[in-house]
C-alpha cells in the first residue's frame, strides 16, 4: 500500500502512460472489463491514485443476467463460473466476460510488482479459470470461504501503510480545504524516545464558513535544531503540499533564540520572505517565563523549588515508590474521611500522583505545588520509609532524610503555601488571557480601533485609500451588528467571523471580512503551547 501513497518511479519494464496530469487524462475511458484492463503500474504516477480511487468507486465487476460459457475438462466433463459466488465474495471477486475468467479487484489495485508479496498473476492478469477446481472438494476445502482467514493485517509493515494512507488522505483534505486562502503557521520541536529532534507543524486557517481551524499536518525529522535546519525542513514541507508562504500571516513558536532571535531566528528568516509574517509569542507562556525567572532570582525560592523538584523525583522514580506513594495517600483518605475531615461524594478523591513542572508549560508549578500539598502526609510517609528501609542504598537514604527534613521545616511549608498563592494568581491570569467571554458586539468600539491599527500592518493587502474605505465600512458594521439579533452573545471575532460567513455578509465589505482573517490567523499565539 505504501507504493500507492508514497511515489516512486517506475521500474524499468513498466510501460508508463507519457507525462499525464489528472487533468489531461479522460477516466471515463477507463475499461471496465478485468480482462481488458493495463497493469496499474502501466498508468503514470500522476493519475494512479485516481485511476485506483474510481475502480474503488465503481466495485468489482460483476454481471448480472449475463450466461456464463462453459469449459470442458477431460473427455467429458463442462464447468462454468457460478454467479453464486458474487454473493460469497461480493466485495472483491470480479468476471471478465471477454476473457470468462475470474479476477480480485485488490490484487489488481495494488498488487506489489516485487518482493515477496508480489505473488503470481493469476488474479490479476491472467484471470482464474478452472471452474472444475473451484468445484473439486479438496480445493475447496482450502480456498475461498475456507480459507485460512489469517489476513488479519497485523504486520508491522501494513499497519504503517494504512496508517500512512489515512494520514496522506486527511492532509489533503485540509491543504485542498486552506486552497489560496491566509494561514498562519505553528511551529514545535521536540527529542523523541528514539533520542531523534522533530518538529511538528500546524495550520491555523479561516475556512469557508467562516470557522477558525488549527490542523496538525506532520511531523518532520530535523538534523539538527539549527535555524537553517529548521527553516530548510518548513520549506520542504510547504513544497510538498504546494503551499506558498507569501499567504503566511502569523507565525507562533516558542521563545528560544534559534526560534525567534532577531536577526537569525527562524522568525526573523520568514520575515524577510514575507514582512507580513508577525510573530506573536503566546502572552500565557510570556507570564509563565517570566514569573518563574524572577522567582527564581530569589535564593530562598530558587532553593524551595529544587527541593520540590528532588522530592517528586526520589518519590516517583521507581514503580514501588509510586505505588507505595498511592497506598499511602489512599489510607490518609480514609482516616480523614473517618473523622469527617473531608467530603466524599461524585468525583472527589479520585486517584492522583505528584505533578512534575516544566519551565515551558505554563500552570505547571501551580499544579505540582497543589498537588505537594494534598499528599503532604504520604509524601513525608513514603520519605520516611525509604530513609529506613535496609534494601536502599546509604545514599538513597541519605537523600530521603535530608529532604524529609527540608519539607517539615518552616521555612519551607511557609515557601510552600506563599508560591501557592503567588501561583495561583498568575494561573487565573494566564487562564484569563486564553478565555473567549467577551461579548465582541459590545466592545465593538475598541474592536474598530484595534482593526484599524492591525489593518497598516498589511500594506501589501491595505493601500491607503483602503484604510479609508475601512474605516468606513467598520462603522457600518457596527450599526448593523448592534441592531441585530442574530449577531447578539458573540464572544470573540472568530464568532463574528463565523456568523458573517452564514449571513453571506461577509460579500458585503470585502476589506473588513479581511481583516478580521487576518486577526483570526494572529490569534494562533493562544494555542502555540499545543503543537
Amino acid at each position: 500500500m505504501h507504493r500507492f501513497f508514497k511515489r516512486k518511479t517506475p521500474e524499468p519494464e513498466e510501460q508508463n502512460i507519457g507525462d499525464v496530469t489528472v487533468g489531461e487524462f479522460d477516466f471515463s475511458q477507463l475499461p471496465v472489463d478485468p480482462g481488458l484492463r493495463i497493469p496499474i503500474c502501466s498508468y503514470n504516477a500522476n493519475i494512479r491514485d485516481q485511476v485506483r480511487r474510481i475502480y474503488l468507486q465503481k466495485g468489482p465487476f460483476q454481471p448480472s443476467g449475463y450466461e456464463f460459457p462453459k469449459r470442458k475438462f477431460g473427455v467429458s466433463q463442462f464447468r462454468r463460473f457460478n454467479p453464486s459466488w458474487f454473493k460469497e465474495f461480493g466485495d472483491w471477486l470480479e468476471y471478465s466476460i471477454e476473457k470468462d475468467a475470474a479476477y480480485c479487484l485488490y490484487c489488481y489495485l495494488f498488487k506489489t510488482t516485487k518482493g515477496k508479496q508480489a505473488r503470481g498473476e493469476t488474479f490479476v492478469s491472467e484471470g482464474f479459470t478452472n471452474w472444475k477446481g473451484a468445484h473439486n472438494k479438496e480445493i475447496n476445502d482450502v480456498i475461498l470461504k475456507n480459507a485460512p482467514k489469517n489476513c488479519k493485517l497485523a504486520s508491522p509493515d501494513i499497519q504503517k501503510d494504512i496508517v500512512r494512507a489515512c494520514a496522506s488522505e486527511t492532509i489533503n483534505v485540509i491543504i485542498k480545504d486552506i486552497g489560496n486562502s491566509l494561514f498562519s503557521i505553528l511551529v514545535d520541536k521536540s527529542c523523541d524516545v528514539s533520542m531523534k529532534e522533530q518538529m511538528s507543524v500546524v495550520l491555523r486557517y479561516v475556512d469557508s464558513s467562516g470557522h477558525v481551524n488549527e490542523c496538525f499536518i506532520g511531523i518532520e525529522h530535523v538534523t539538527s535544531t539549527t535555524t537553517l535546519s529548521l527553516k530548510a525542513a518548513i520549506d520542504k514541507m510547504f513544497s510538498k503540499y504546494n503551499l506558498s508562504i507569501a499567504n503566511v500571516r502569523g507565525q507562533g513558536f516558542d521563545g528560544t533564540s534559534n526560534m525567534q532571535g532577531k536577526f537569525n531566528g527562524l522568525k526573523a528568516l520568514i520575515l524577510k520572505e514575507n514582512p507580513c509574517a508577525f510573530y506573536i509569542h503566546c502572552f500565557a507562556h510570556q507570564l509563565q517565563l517570566a514569573l518563574i525567572a524572577v522567582a527564581k532570582k530569589n535564593l530562598p525560592i530558587s532553593n524551595f523549588f529544587r527541593i520540590v523538584g528532588d522530592v517528586v523525583n526520589v518519590v516517583g522514580s521507581s514503580c514501588k515508590r509510586s505505588d507505595l506513594l498511592k497506598e499511602k495517600h489512599s489510607d490518609f483518605i480514609v482516616e480523614a474521611l473517618e473523622r469527617d475531615e473531608i467530603s466524599s461524594g461524585r468525583g472527589l478523591n479520585q486517584e492522583t500522583t505528584l505533578q512534575r513542572a516544566g519551565d515551558t508549560r505554563w500552570g505547571s508549578h501551580y499544579n505540582s505545588l497543589i498537588s505537594l500539598i494534598s499528599m503532604f502526609s504520604a509524601v513525608s510517609d513514603v520519605l520516611e520509609v525509604i530513609s529506613e528501609d535496609d534494601s536502599s542504598s546509604p545514599d538513597q537514604k541519605t537523600e530521603a532524610f535530608n529532604l524529609l527534613e527540608s519539607i517539615l521545616s518552616f521555612d519551607f511549608a511557609f515557601n510552600l503555601h506563599l508560591m501557592k498563592h503567588v501561583l495561583g494568581i498568575s494561573s487565573e491570569l494566564s487562564t484569563t488571557l486564553q478565555k473567549k467571554d467577551q461579548d465582541i458586539v459590545n466592545a465593538m468600539d475598541l474592536v474598530q480601533k484595534k482593526l484599524l491599527q492591525l489593518a497598516e500592518f498589511y500594506p501589501q493587502d491595505f493601500s491607503r485609500f483602503d484604510l479609508l474605505v475601512l474605516d468606513d465600512q467598520l462603522e457600518t458594521y457596527i450599526c448593523d451588528m448592534r441592531s441585530n439579533k442574530t449577531f447578539q452573545g458573540l464572544k470573540d471575532l472568530s464568532d463574528l467571523s463565523e456568523k458573517l460567513v452564514m449571513s453571506k455578509k461577509n460579500f458585503n465589505v470585502d476589506d473588513a471580512g479581511l481583516i478580521f482573517e487576518n486577526y483570526e490567523l494572529l490569534s494562533a499565539s493562544h494555542s502555540q503551547e499545543s503543537v
